[in-house]
């Protein structure tokens, strides 16, 4: 009678801690979970997102499509080394997926790992995903033009605009490419389209207006130069609108 009175605390202290201790999460409450993450990402909360992920990988650590968001959260705070932790734990668990190869293309792009990065994008080149495509085409794009190649630059945009004609980020990317290649009415042009598609963008019409003005076309730069200020009043692009505005007049006889 002894021993087991003693030994009824102890059973009572394992009983206490089985009580205790927290439920593993149903698949529901995983994917409630890992979309609220994702929503934290698309409104532009990268810390907060990394934090819902990190809380998620609690549960469930092998889901690539959590890594991946991780290693996207890290990449939008410029976190680019660290980022590579979890894209390329995502990328061995399912390496066929062209998202996952962009995400961490465009990492090791920001690191200077120029091969490694155009391995990647070439394989989402590959997807049977068309966006996973389009984003390869447009990244491919962006490598070049860090390597200074801009007619292989230009190729690339050229045919990311053919698959998708209202790609704002295919047309700004050429529109860069032609303007560092002295190619201003071709950079011009592309970013008229750009504004069309996106006319709210100041960046745009700042870039327009910037370019227009060099080419002597003051008058009508400086109306997307207005428009640029009017749209970030109070951000870095209607600032430097507005500094371009003042330079614009002083040299005005």
């Amino acid at each position: 009678m002894r021993r087991l009175r003693r030994a009824a605390p102890a059973v009572l202290l394992v009983l206490a801690a089985a009580c205790n201790k927290s439920k593993p999460k149903t698949s529901a409450e995983l994917l409630l979970n890992e979309r609220m993450a994702q929503v934290l990402l698309r409104d532009g909360r990268p810390a907060e997102a990394e934090k819902a992920f990190r809380e998620c990988l609690k549960d469930d650590p092998k889901n690539p499509e959590v890594l991946d968001g991780l290693g996207v959260a890290m990449l939008m705070q410029a976190r680019y080394k660290d980022s590579l932790v979890p894209f390329d734990k995502a990328v061995a668990i399912s390496p066929e997926n062209g998202a996952f190869r962009n995400n961490r293309g465009v990492a090791l792009m920001e690191l200077g790992q120029f091969k490694a990065a155009q391995d990647d994008f070439g394989i989402a080149a590959a997807s049977q995903n068309p966006d996973d495509r389009l984003s390869a085409t447009i990244n491919l794009g962006r490598l070049y033009q860090r390597q200074g190649d801009y007619a292989e630059a230009e190729s690339e945009f050229s045919a990311a605009i053919a698959r998708d004609p209202k790609s704002y980020a295919a047309f700004i990317g050429r529109a860069v490419a032609r303007e560092s290649s002295t190619n201003l009415e071709g950079a011009a042009e592309d970013l008229l389209e750009a504004v069309k598609i996106d006319p709210s963008n100041a960046d745009a019409n700042l870039r327009l207006g910037m370019v227009l003005i060099t080419m002597h076309k003051s008058d009508l730069g400086k109306r997307y130069l207005q428009r640029a200020a009017e749209l970030d009043p109070a951000g870095d692009t209607g600032a430097k609108a507005r500094l371009l505005l003042e330079n614009q007049a002083l040299k005005s006889p």
